[in-house]
């Protein structure tokens, strides 16, 4: 079993305070303090910022990845004990990005959440932030753009995801009757998708000279809610093409930068050494994502 040291520490991180920690492992408030010195003690690093809410240090930081991955080790042991192989099932926190979460990726790991009886808690950021999410413990592993692992992780080639730039027919008649202009590229109304999204910003920097802020654009932080703005004929955007293929194909979508296309490297971030359950969901998603995304 975990050590109640760890786990104390963990509540209160997660709770953001030791009042609420200790309601959640129905403990005084004074034995969850008295564990996290104890564990201090023996670290011989501070961990905790008493403060409110209570932050960790950044050694407290440091420390969370493992915690994460105790948790996990400690509920697969549960179920091997449990003899039948099963069990409660098995929470496993992963980082992806939407566009990612919305084609390939819940169809490349269904078969290791069905036969493993695992429960996803898909953390949805941007994929050149999710990174920061495994190094703080807060998911075991994430779809990432980063190639560079860092120390202790492991960082798994995926395969590219190539981005084109479309609107409907109509859409493309009206703002660009003369094809891409400058001048129509700063009337005519983009879609990106939030605020880590900076696709559309280096694509009309680069090629038009527009800088951020000089065109109009619509917030869309939703894969299938982009998806539907750009049928709907409200603005035009960067879509990955493994979406959008059956519009291509039917005509209700046309590419605006015709031969021009973005392509965006993928990477399956995870610490070297895995549990069991791990290992396979990792497996999973590189020869799933690796049928379906084009090669590096």
């Amino acid at each position: 079993m975990i050590d109640a040291r760890y786990l104390a520490f963990d509540a209160v991180v997660q709770a953001r305070s030791f009042e609420a920690a200790a309601r959640r492992l129905n403990l005084t408030q004074s034995a969850v303090s008295q564990r996290i010195k104890q564990l201090e003690a023996e670290l011989g690093q501070v961990l905790l910022v008493r403060s409110k809410p209570v932050q960790p240090t950044p050694a407290g930081r440091r420390l969370l990845p493992y915690v994460a991955q105790l948790r996990l080790v400690e509920a697969e042991a549960a179920r091997a004990l449990a003899g039948d192989g099963h069990g409660a099932p098995v929470r496993l926190s992963v980082g992806v990005n939407a566009d990612s979460l919305a084609t390939w990726f819940l169809p490349a790991v269904q078969a290791v959440v069905a036969a493993d009886a695992l429960v996803l808690d898909c953390v949805v950021d941007d994929q050149d932030h999710t990174h920061a999410l495994l190094a703080s413990g807060e998911v075991l592993g994430c779809v990432s753009t980063r190639s560079d692992p860092m120390r202790g992780c492991v960082a798994r080639a995926l395969g590219t995801m190539r981005y084109l730039c479309v609107a409907t027919p109509a859409f493309c008649r009206r703002h660009f009757p003369d094809g891409l202009t400058r001048a129509a590229l700063a009337r005519a109304p983009a879609i990106i998708y939030g605020r880590h999204d900076d696709m559309h910003d280096a694509f009309l920097q680069r090629h038009f000279g527009l800088a951020p802020g000089q065109y109009p654009h619509h917030v869309i932080p939703s894969s299938e809610g982009f998806c539907a703005m750009a049928e709907a004929g409200l603005g035009y955007g960067f879509v990955p093409q493994i979406q959008i293929a059956r519009p291509l194909a039917e005509g209700a979508l046309t590419r605006v930068a015709a031969g021009h296309h973005e392509d965006v490297a993928l990477f399956w971030h995870h610490w070297q050494v895995q549990s069991p359950i791990m290992a396979r969901l990792a497996d999973a998603v590189v020869a799933g994502a690796g049928a379906v995304l084009a090669a590096r």
